[in-house]
C-alpha cells in the first residue's frame, strides 16, 4: 500500500498573507468574454457581427451539514432560516440548505443519511476517525481536479500551506479534504477555584502529588465555608479523562513517536488510570460520574458552586455569568497540568491545521459546492459569518480588529455562528487572529478572554508539550485495520473506567491485563505494525510533534502584527 509522505520542513517566508489576493481573485471578472456593441470605425464584416449572448449559467443548490447545537435564539429562526443562511443564499455563489446532525451523536446520524442516499454533499466533521471511515467506504469524492478546475482561494491556500495538501490527501495519493489554518491555540483547561485555594491557605499544585492533596482537602475541608461537607474537588466525566491521563503522558491516541522510538503507550496510560482510581476512592468525586454520559451534571455542580476544578473546554458568557450569579465572591484561575514522573505535559491543543470537510461521492453539483468552500473561506465573508457586519455588529478597535458595538444585540444576532465559519483559517485575519489583539467591551467577555489568555501561556509551549501526536496526522489505517480499532476502543475504556470505580475488587494492573488480552485479541498488535512501519519509513518527513510547536510559533511571529 502506498504511504503518505510528510514534508517535514516548510519555509517560514511561504507563509503570505492571503487576504488581499483572494479579495482581488474574487472580484476579478473576465473583461474579454464582454461582446463588443459599438459600431464606431467598424465596417459590415463577418468578423464585426455580434455573438450572441451565451445563456446565464443556472445556479446552483447544494446541501451542507450543520450541526445542531440548539443555541439559536427562537427569534433567529433555525437552521432552515435565519439571519446568516439568508446572507449566506444572498450573498454567495449557489443556493445552500443545511442538514442538521447532533453535536455529539453525528456519527450515527451521519450513517443513517449515507444509508438512505440523503446525505449532505459537503459533510463537515471534525473528528478524524469518522471521516477515515467513509473514505474507506468509498463514500467520498476525490477533489484535486475540482480545486484545479474552478477554486480560486482554496486552490491558493494550497499553495501556501502545503500541510494542507499533505493532511487532506489519502493513501490513494488523492486528495479528499477541507481544512483550514489556525494559531496554535488551548482546548482542553483546568479551571480552579483560586478563592478556596486561598481560603484553605494551599499554593496551586505543581505535581501530580500536591494535586492530590489539594483535591483532598477540596472535598473534605469546607472551601465554601458553609460548615458542610458537600463539595467535590473536581470532575471525572467529561474531558477529565483525557486530561488527566495528559497529566501522564499519554495523549490523544495510545502511540508515541520519539526520536528512533516508536511505543504502544500501555505504561503511561495505566499509571493515569491508577492516579483517577486514587482520586475516586478518596471521595474528591462524584461517585455516579459514569452515568453523566456528556459532562452535564458536573458542569452545572461547577457552575452552583459545588467543583473546586473543573477540567473543561473553555467556558462561554453565560457559563461564566452564571458561575459568578451563584458564586459571587469566586475567583477562577487556570490550573497548568502538573508534573508527574513521566515529565510535564498540556491537556488537548487545537489543531492550527486542521482538516474539517469532505464532499460526498454521491454530490451531483460538485462545482457549485467548491464555490460554496471558496465563498465560506474567504477572509472577509469568515469575519462577517463570525462578527457579523460591519457598522452593524461590530467596529474596528485601535488595532484594526472587531469590536462589538452592543454585546447584547450581538447576543441574540451573532452568537449561534461558528459552525457557520467551520471551514474559516482564521489566520488569514492576520494580528486579529491572537487573543492579545481582541478588545472585549463587557466584565464577563474581559474575565473569559484573560482565563484564554491565562490557558494558552500554561498549556502552548514545547516545553510542556501535548504528550502524543495528534490523530489527524496519522495515516489513514487501512480498512480491516480501521475496523479493529472500531471494534475494540470503547470495550478497552470500559475496562479503564471499571477499574477507576472498583476499589480493590479490580485494580488498574488488572485492566492493563485485560485491556492488552482485547487489543491483541482483536489483532491490533497488526495496528501496531503499520504504525511502527509508518514512523520507521517516513519520520524524516512526517508532520510530528515538533513541527507542530514550530508551525505555530512561526504562524505567530509572520501573522501576529499583520
Amino acid at each position: 500500500m502506498k504511504q503518505i509522505r510528510w514534508k517535514k520542513s516548510w519555509k517560514a517566508g511561504t507563509l503570505v498573507f492571503l487576504t488581499s489576493a483572494l479579495l482581488i481573485a474574487s472580484g476579478c471578472n473576465n473583461q474579454n468574454d464582454a461582446p463588443n456593441t459599438s459600431n464606431e470605425g467598424t465596417k459590415p464584416t463577418t468578423e464585426n457581427v455580434v455573438k450572441e449572448t451565451p445563456a446565464p449559467e443556472v445556479r446552483g443548490n447544494i446541501t451542507v451539514s450543520m450541526y445542531e447545537r440548539n443555541n439559536i435564539p427562537p427569534e433567529e429562526g433555525n437552521w432552515d432560516k435565519n439571519r446568516w443562511t439568508q446572507w449566506i443564499n444572498e450573498n454567495g455563489p449557489t443556493d445552500v440548505s443545511y442538514i442538521t446532525v447532533p453535536r455529539w451523536e453525528s456519527l450515527q446520524k451521519f450513517n443513517t443519511l449515507f444509508a438512505s442516499n440523503a446525505a449532505p454533499d459537503l459533510i463537515l466533521e471534525y473528528d478524524t476517525g469518522y471521516r477515515n471511515q467513509w473514505y474507506g467506504q468509498k463514500l467520498l469524492m476525490p477533489i484535486d481536479e475540482l480545486i484545479e478546475e474552478h477554486s480560486t482561494t482554496y486552490k491558493s491556500m494550497l499553495e501556501q500551506f502545503p500541510q494542507l495538501r499533505k493532511l487532506g490527501t489519502k493513501d490513494d495519493g488523492k486528495l479528499y479534504e477541507i481544512g483550514k489554518v489556525s494559531p496554535l491555540s488551548a482546548g482542553h483547561m483546568i479551571y480552579i477555584r483560586q478563592d478556596w485555594l486561598d481560603k484553605l491557605g494551599l499554593p496551586m499544585p505543581k505535581t501530580a502529588e500536591d494535586f492530590l492533596a489539594v483535591a483532598k482537602a477540596f472535598a473534605e475541608d469546607d472551601p465554601d465555608d458553609n460548615g458542610k461537607k458537600d463539595t467535590f474537588a473536581l470532575n471525572l466525566s467529561g474531558n477529565a479523562y483525557s486530561i488527566l491521563n495528559h497529566m501522564f503522558g499519554y495523549g490523544e491516541v495510545m502511540w508515541r513517536f520519539e526520536g528512533e522510538d516508536f511505543v504502544h503507550e500501555w505504561d503511561r496510560l495505566k499509571t493515569g488510570v491508577a492516579f483517577q482510581k486514587q482520586l475516586f476512592d478518596a471521595g474528591t468525586a462524584d461517585k455516579d460520574f459514569l452515568a453523566d454520559k456528556n459532562g452535564e451534571k458536573a458542569k452545572q455542580d461547577f457552575l452552583i458552586g459545588k467543583l473546586g476544578m473543573y477540567l473543561w473546554q473553555g467556558m462561554n458568557d453565560n457559563d461564566y455569568d452564571t458561575f459568578k450569579q451563584n458564586n459571587p465572591n469566586g475567583k477562577l484561575a487556570i490550573l497548568p497540568l502538573p508534573s508527574s514522573e513521566f515529565g510535564q505535559f498540556s491537556p488537548v491543543s487545537g489543531s492550527p491545521i486542521q482538516m474539517v470537510g469532505a464532499i460526498n461521492a454521491a454530490t451531483k453539483d460538485p462545482k457549485s459546492v467548491i464555490q460554496y468552500i471558496d465563498f465560506m473561506m474567504d477572509p472577509s465573508n469568515a469575519i462577517t459569518i463570525q462578527f457579523g457586519l460591519e457598522g452593524t455588529h461590530w467596529e474596528k478597535n485601535d488595532k484594526g480588529c472587531p469590536v462589538p458595538i452592543d454585546p447584547e444585540k450581538n447576543k441574540i444576532e451573532v452568537s449561534y455562528t461558528g459552525d457557520l465559519g467551520m471551514m474559516a483559517s482564521q489566520l488569514l485575519y492576520g494580528k486579529c487572529a491572537f487573543s492579545e489583539n481582541k478588545t472585549q467591551v463587557t466584565e464577563t467577555k474581559k474575565a473569559i478572554a484573560k482565563l484564554y489568555i491565562d490557558a494558552e501561556k500554561a498549556y502552548i509551549s514545547k516545553d510542556r508539550p501535548i504528550p502524543t501526536l495528534k490523530p489527524e496526522y496519522l495515516p489513514v489505517l487501512p480498512q480491516d485495520l480501521s475496523i479493529i480499532v472500531k471494534n475494540v476502543e470503547q470495550q478497552m475504556k470500559d475496562q479503564w473506567l471499571r477499574a477507576i470505580v472498583s476499589g480493590a475488587g479490580y485494580t488498574a494492573d488488572q485492566a492493563y491485563d485485560d485491556a492488552k488480552k482485547i487489543w491483541d485479541g482483536a489483532g491490533g498488535k497488526q495496528v501496531d505494525e503499520f504504525y511502527a512501519n509508518w514512523y520507521k519509513e517516513n519520520k524524516a518527513n512526517a508532520f510530528l510533534l515538533e513541527d507542530l510547536y514550530q508551525f505555530g510559533e512561526d504562524a505567530r511571529a509572520l501573522y501576529s502584527n499583520k
